[in-house]
């Protein structure tokens, strides 16, 4: 089958998979993954390894979209203000993990070797599963920008873990010395090189950013500096979700307001980015490695060491490092996601193994099987989870925009409905005293059975007052003197639309009718009072979180 025609299946099928989990309460990214899943090899055999291996390029910018979003949010004060409890919770998860899961392999297969390795790839969490669910569910508060912060910071630490790991591991497979020198060294070198690459960009996109004048150039640039990182990161082979993300830091702390109008383009442009990366990752799960015995016990000890290990280390680095108790309590909750770093620690360890000869290279099959296994249970298990813990913590739904708040509106729910009108037959007299006693400089002209006829405005009763003398006040009536009403609202008219009315056409009143087919009048909108009433709902979303 085409391969771009593949793509438009999985997106399309993707979205609509997700949106099928959302209603059952779901993270849409499960659905994303389970849509993956049905078109891999698991099930209908759509995504060969042949065409997997094709997308990768895509894969990687994809990361690099997360990454680099992800770092965005990662602001200076946000380490002032919690740095020590992030810090304790970083290295708490990350080492109780590697601990956990290398002690219970260990007892389970008799050899140390495997348990370093699986402790070491167990310390890695998946930020783009965690970060999407995160933004799916719109959280905002200490427990969310603490898990941000996470699993940004936790690509690092599980590559130092590992850089020590493998070369111990490796040392007890060849019965050979191990290298102190090296241990150390290349794991720290990774870190540095990829420091220096995010950095780098950064600062090249700040300054081209300021030479622009155009804002529609913000986008590609931004996307063009993004790609150009990953594509150096892995020409260096280098993890390139760390440069993104410190390319995103860099930016973010540098120029604050740029670094803010960068991220937010590309949030908007990356949703399909998103479906067709999880669409992706689920079609390289295969459900039938649960079938070999060694692969299925492996995958379920790493689980529920790597599970327990998280968690408990998770809280106990949050008491260690006083943070918020909501923090402490559902932390561990938001960790337990794992894919494109583990599983590309598995490829990475396989790949050493293959030089070393046959032994060790199935050594590296089973332990990319198991790690590709256990990846599927904790995609799946992973995001309900994070949700959990972010409604346990009271944190859904905060993280709302001006522009959520608008879309989630109808013109009913915000439109005056205790207002002044006018009747056809009140004479001019009665129509001053009535503008005297109300705030409103528009009133609506109605019949009898409340149809709109027209509208009265302060400004156009004055041009009234120059024309009519006092003796005509009784002979003019309100029906004389209304201007028709060509610009109405309708009660269940999306609130968005009738936004764009009043900004398209600079209004700031316009009368609300029941529906299409009525005159009948039900309301009034004022474009600033409305405004308002957003902005005060806003904050009240927001609370007071930090």
């Amino acid at each position: 089958m085409d391969i771009l025609l593949l793509l438009g299946i999985a997106i399309f099928l993707g979205t609509l998979g997700g949106k099928i989990f959302q209603r059952l309460k779901i993270p849409q990214v499960v659905g994303y993954i389970v849509i993956g899943l049905l078109l891999g090899k698991s099930f209908f055999g759509f995504f060969q390894d042949r065409i997997i291996q094709t997308l990768d390029p895509f894969v990687s910018v994809a990361l690099g979209i997360i990454g680099f979003i992800i770092g965005a949010e990662l602001k200076a004060d946000i380490f002032k203000k919690q740095g020590r409890p992030i810090y304790s919770i970083l290295f708490g998860e990350g080492l109780f993990a590697f601990f956990t899961v290398t002690i219970l392999v260990t007892l389970v297969t008799k050899k140390l070797y495997l348990g370093l390795l699986f402790g070491a790839i167990a310390s890695a969490t998946d930020p783009a599963t965690t970060v999407n669910v995160l933004w799916e569910y719109k959280s905002k508060g200490p427990l969310t920008t603490t898990l941000l912060a996470i699993v940004a910071l936790d690509d690092a630490l599980a590559l130092m873990i590992y850089g020590f790991a493998s070369v111990f591991a490796k040392s007890l497979i060849m019965k050979e010395h191990l290298s102190i020198l090296h241990s150390i060294g290349t794991p720290f070198m990774e870190i540095g090189i990829s420091a220096l690459i995010g950095i780098s960009g950064g600062y090249i996109l700040f300054h081209l950013i300021r030479l622009i004048k155009d804002k529609n150039l913000i986008l590609p640039l931004s996307l063009g500096v993004i790609i150009a990182v990953v594509g150096l990161a892995d020409f260096l082979k280098v993890d390139l979700i760390l440069s993104s993300m410190i390319l995103g830091v860099t930016l973010i702390n540098i120029a604050p307001k740029e670094g803010g109008v960068v991220s937010e383009s590309i949030k908007k442009f990356s949703p399909p980015v998103y479906i067709l990366f999880f669409v992706l990752v689920g079609t390289r799960l295969d459900i039938k490695l649960f079938a070999q015995v060694s692969i299925a016990v492996l995958s379920v000890v790493y689980v529920l060491g790597r599970s327990t290990g998280k968690m408990l280390g998770a809280f106990l680095g949050g008491i260690v490092g006083k943070a918020q108790h909501v923090v402490t309590k559902y932390i561990g909750l938001g960790l337990f996601a794992q894919a494109g770093v583990a599983i590309g620690l598995a490829i990475s360890v396989y790949h050493n193994l293959s030089k070393l000869g046959p032994g060790p290279t199935h050594i590296g099959f089973i332990l990319i099987n198991a790690i590709v296994a256990t990846t599927f249970i904790v995609q799946i298990i992973g995001p309900p989870c994070v949700k959990l813990a972010i409604q346990k913590a009271g944190e859904t739904g905060r993280a709302v925009t001006e522009e959520d708040i608008i879309e989630s509106y109808k013109v009913n729910d915000l439109m005056g409905k205790d207002f002044d009108v006018i009747k056809e037959q009140t004479p001019l007299y009665s129509i001053v005293e009535i503008f005297k006693n109300s705030e409103s400089y528009h009133i609506c002209v109605v019949d009898n059975d409340n149809n709109l006829l027209g509208i009265i405005s302060l400004g156009e009763l004055r041009v009234v007052f120059h024309e009519q003398e006092d003796a005509l006040d009784n002979l003019v009536v309100a029906r004389d003197i209304a201007e028709p009403a060509t610009t109405l609202l309708y009660a269940d008219q999306p609130l968005k639309e009738a936004i764009d009315i009043f900004r398209r056409k600079e209004l700031d009143f316009m009368p609300v009718l029941k529906d299409p087919s009525s005159r009948q009048l039900v309301g009034v909108m004022h474009y600033r009072s409305t405004m308002s009433n957003i902005e005060k709902e806003l904050l009240s979303r927001q609370g007071n979180l930090q």
